[in-house]
């Protein structure tokens, strides 16, 4: 897992996890270096990233902690965050 590219957040989240890793329980934010090709689509969609016919390079999803691992390996993916609740200001 490239922990460079994951928030405090997340790291903690992913690191403090237990039970079955490929249960998806994380609500993350995915940052693209660019809007995604056909292939990495697909694998977008098999990690449970929704929205990704859009042709936007922020997406989010709720994945388990191998697809945060596997995505994380990925070049084209710029960083991945944790996502919270909003609060008003």
């Amino acid at each position: 897992m490239d922990y460079r590219k994951l928030d405090a957040a997340l790291g903690r989240a992913v690191g403090a996890a237990e039970g079955d890793p490929g249960v998806r329980d994380l609500l993350v934010l995915i940052r693209l270096t660019e809007p995604p090709s056909p292939a990495q689509l697909d694998e977008l969609r098999r990690a449970g990233v929704g929205g990704t016919d859009t042709g936007r390079t922020i997406l989010t999803g709720t994945l388990s902690r191998q697809d945060v691992e596997t995505l994380s390996e990925q070049p084209w993916v710029r960083s991945l965050s944790l996502s919270g609740s909003r609060r008003p200001l």
